[in-house]
C-alpha cells in the first residue's frame, strides 16, 4: 500500500486490477485445474501400472481411481 501513499496508486491499480482478474479467470478454468493436478500427481502419487489391476488393495484401486479422474479431465 505504499503505492497508494505516495498518490501513483490509481494509475497502478488501473493497471494491475485486470491483471489480476485476467489471471485468476485462466487458473478457475476447469482444464488448467486439472493439468496442474496432473502433473502434481506425477511428482507424489505412485505409479500403479506394473501391478495387476485384480490383485490391488484397496487404497490402491482409489488412487487408481483418482488418477484415471485426474488424467481423464485434464484432456
Amino acid at each position: 500500500m505504499i503505492v497508494l501513499a505516495t498518490g501513483f496508486g490509481i494509475g497502478a491499480i488501473a493497471i494491475v486490477l485486470p491483471l489480476l482478474i485476467i489471471l485468476f479467470m485462466m487458473l478457475c478454468q476447469k482444464k488448467y485445474i486439472f493439468s496442474s493436478l496432473a502433473v502434481i500427481n506425477k511428482l507424489i502419487i505412485p505409479k500403479l501400472y506394473k501391478k495387476d489391476i485384480t490383485k490391488l488393495k484397496n487404497y490402491e484401486k482409489v488412487i487408481l481411481g483418482y488418477r484415471y479422474w485426474v488424467t481423464k479431465n485434464s484432456l
